[in-house]
């Protein structure tokens, strides 16, 4: 077998270089560089979803102040749906995410859970669940209730991942408001 021989030069400058400390700043900064990034990409999302729960509200508000009023009989679920969705600037699937659910207030209870269910976050009509559209009597406490599913700017962000409802992989903006139907 042949012996192999390295230069005495260059056994000399790899010694130099193992004991250099240049760039020594650089290898924490690999480590640590995703770890800020993610943080920054969470922070920017944070943002998005608290402007889009903002102008879910909104659009929910400027909808509901017609029912407030008095002014309109109960609209139908889509009319409901297309109102809050105009009502909202930049969401481009806003009627195909937005379920909207209009019930009365149990007086008993004072409950604004409906049978056991939870909030309805979905427009998929089963034997179960279906979407409530209440018209009340006058006088009658009736609550609105809009779930928009919205998806998150990055996916692979643990921040998302956490906070993503468990039916996919889309975030849950629910807003709720009250209103009584006015006296006839």
């Amino acid at each position: 077998m042949k012996r192999l021989r390295i230069p005495f030069r260059l056994l000399l400058r790899l010694g130099r270089r193992l004991r250099s400390e240049e760039g020594a700043a650089s290898v924490p900064a690999v480590f640590w560089m995703p770890f800020f990034v993610m943080m920054m990409v969470a922070s920017v999302e944070m943002c998005l979803l608290g402007i889009k729960q903002t102008l879910l509200d909104r659009g929910v508000d400027l909808t509901t102040r017609i029912l407030r009023l008095g002014v309109a009989e109960m609209p139908s679920h889509e009319e409901l749906k297309r109102s809050i969705c105009g009502n909202i600037a930049f969401l481009p699937d806003c009627m195909t995410d937005l379920a909207v659910e209009v019930f009365q207030v149990d007086r008993a209870t004072w409950s604004s859970d409906i049978n056991g269910r939870g909030v309805l976050c979905s427009d998929a009509i089963t034997e179960t669940e279906t979407p409530v559209i209440q018209p009340g009597v006058s006088g009658q406490l009736m609550i609105l209730r809009a779930c928009l599913r919205v998806s998150p700017m990055e996916k692979l962000n643990p921040l998302s991942q956490a906070i993503a409802h468990e039916s996919g992989d889309k975030y849950v903006l629910i807003t709720t408001t009250a209103f009584v139907n006015e006296p006839e």
